[in-house]
């Protein structure tokens, strides 16, 4: 199997849950198991609302964000890539402490550390003006 599925992600709030609700179908219609499924909307949600809030200046003229998904018998891979402000989120994003409670600490952070715990692979690189982050699950 080589299925493949690319959505384009405008810039509005409500933009990472329909990306979110259409991964969801493409994983349903390839019958994923659920707890692959969950973390990986996890991590796509929190890796776009990223994306969408804070990676480009409100006059931006030309933003663009994509997600290229593909799976295999092997693995689900998904491409994550804009042409927003250079950010690294594996390196650059706050580690969050976990040792305080949810109201002493700092907001940011705690999104992506879900992501690292959940998703198996991912990688980030800045090609050519595009923020691309790459991750891939094992079946």
């Amino acid at each position: 199997m080589d299925v493949k599925l690319e959505l384009e992600v405008g810039l509005g709030q409500d933009e990472p849950r329909r990306a979110v609700e259409r991964f969801e179908r493409f994983a349903n219609a390839h019958e994923l198991p659920m707890g692959l499924v969950f973390k990986f909307q996890l991590a796509l949600d929190e890796l776009l609302t990223n994306v969408v809030s804070y990676a480009f200046d409100e006059d931006e003229p030309n933003p663009v964000i994509t997600v290229r998904l593909r799976l295999t018998d092997a693995r689900l891979e998904a491409v994550l890539q804009d042409n927003g402000r250079p950010f690294n989120p594996l390196l650059d994003a706050p580690e969050p402490d976990l040792g305080l409670s949810a109201e002493d600490r700092r907001v940011g952070g705690l999104g992506i550390h879900l992501t690292k715990a959940f998703v198996h692979g991912l990688n980030y690189e800045r090609v050519d003006g595009w923020n691309r982050l790459n991750l891939v699950q094992p079946l």
